[in-house]
């Protein structure tokens, strides 16, 4: 037996006899933090391998499945779209027709008038003397007539007599026209859009304009009445404008691609704006002078407005698509149901008793997500339809590289990890499950 040995050991003491106090090292003081640190590295960058790795079961982002749908038959429509403003098919620029003080403005704008109707008067007082002279003009010249015929005067005579109550004829149906011209009335029955007139004001006689559309007329004074048609904006210094409210037009305009198109009489779908609501239409004309903008060059076109429906207002915008050309009764399919081979060959996959079937079809006019199919298929076979959509990662679950709301996905969602490549709670609330994903940090 070996002899023992003595491990006894004289412990250093203070001053005090007390024992020194134990020197700490930097890992006997860090170390629980370095476990700590070093094991989330791990667990993170083995989550972030796994996540980056492999996706959610359900697939995300595009995706692309079929639908077995049938052969119809429908009607395919060729378009030209464009969008314009709904505008009254009659207007009447209103103006005096003779100079004067307003004494009376008896209408104001949205009140509804008749054709006739006197809407404002200037003083007369001037206009009936001038009347009163030239009836008495005339009854000079009528009286000088008759006693030169009584006495038999020369012809020369006579001539020169008849002359002056020609002369004195037509100055007082003048004078008579204009006193007429005091009262300005309207010329078609409607809505006043707008009085600029007021009493007491100075006026100058200027005539009246109206017209189809939004076009200026003729003018109304002593002289006689114009009326005008045409498709460009009414003056805005008319003294009262009154528009017809029971038809309306479209002005719009079409490019120089699109101009060639259109024809006279062709149908038009008219949507107005913030409206559900179609109306219909036809083309009235089309403009041959273009305007360019942009290097683009624009046309004019009008459309009659079909009937008097509801809901439209003079100045508001509208969507109109003209119809170019209609083919009615046609075998149509989706157009996403159509594919080509590499020789340009349209085909289509028919499902004939569960198996799938290669076609050649020849196609026709598209329009809306619709072919037209003149050979090849038949109305009521059934063929595969393509349809592509966009899934977002789900709610609350790992998966995909960009996820969706809540934490789906490696870099989707609102924060920083969750339950999932991170340990719950370590860098993040109650988020999502995710490499770089969740509901929230915290």
């Amino acid at each position: 037996m070996d002899d023992p040995v003595d491990v006894t050991q004289e412990l250093p003491l203070s001053d005090e006899g007390e024992l020194p106090p134990e020197t700490t090292t930097f890992w006997r003081r860090h170390r629980t933090a370095i476990i700590v640190v070093v094991v989330v590295v791990l667990a993170g960058a083995g989550g972030l391998a796994y996540w980056l790795t492999s996706g959610s079961s359900t697939p995300t982002g595009l995706v692309i499945t079929t639908q077995t749908v049938s052969v119809t038959t429908g009607t395919i429509q060729q378009t030209v779209a464009s969008s314009g403003t709904i505008e009254p098919a009659s207007q009447a620029n209103l103006n005096f027709g003779v100079s004067g003080t307003v004494t009376a403005v008896n209408v104001k704008a949205g009140q509804t008038v008749t054709a006739g109707q006197v809407l404002a008067t200037v003083d007369t007082t001037a206009l009936s003397e001038d009347v009163n002279a030239a009836q008495a003009q005339l009854a000079s010249a009528e009286a000088r007539l008759a006693s030169d015929e009584a006495s038999s005067a020369s012809t020369t005579t006579i001539d020169s007599d008849q002359a002056a109550v020609t002369s004195a004829e037509s100055s007082l149906s003048n004078a008579q026209t204009a006193l007429n011209d005091a009262s300005l009335t309207s010329t078609i029955a409607g809505t006043v859009a707008s009085v600029s007139l007021n009493v007491g004001q100075q006026v100058t006689g200027t005539g009246t304009g109206s017209g189809n559309g939004t076009g200026g007329g003729g003018s109304t004074g002593s002289t006689g009445t114009g009326t005008g048609t045409g498709t460009g904006t009414g003056t805005s210094s008319a003294q009262i404008v009154v528009v017809g409210t029971d038809s309306y037009i479209v002005n719009t305009t079409v490019d120089d691609t699109q101009i060639g198109q259109i024809a006279d009489g062709d149908q038009a779908d008219i949507i107005p704006t913030g409206s559900t609501t179609t109306d219909y239409g036809t083309v009235a004309s089309i403009s041959l002078i273009g305007s360019q903008t942009s290097n683009v060059t624009t046309f004019p076109v009008v459309i009659d407005v079909t009937g008097d429906p509801s809901g439209l207002y003079a100045g508001s915008t509208a969507d109109v698509s003209i119809i170019v050309k209609q083919l009615n009764d046609v075998t149509e399919v989706p157009t996403a149901a159509i594919s080509y081979n590499s020789s340009g060959q349209a085909t289509v996959t028919q499902v004939v008793n569960g198996s799938h079937v290669v076609k050649p079809v020849t196609v026709g006019a598209a329009e809306a997500g619709e072919t037209q199919i003149t050979s090849g298929v038949a109305t009521g076979d059934k063929v595969l339809e393509q349809v592509v959509s966009f899934k977002a990662g789900a709610s609350g679950t790992g998966g995909g590289l960009f996820g969706g709301t809540g934490g789906a996905g490696r870099f989707g969602g609102g924060g920083l990890g969750g339950a999932g490549g991170f340990p719950a709670g370590g860098f993040t609330g109650g988020g999502g499950a995710g490499a770089f994903s969740g509901g929230g940090g915290g």
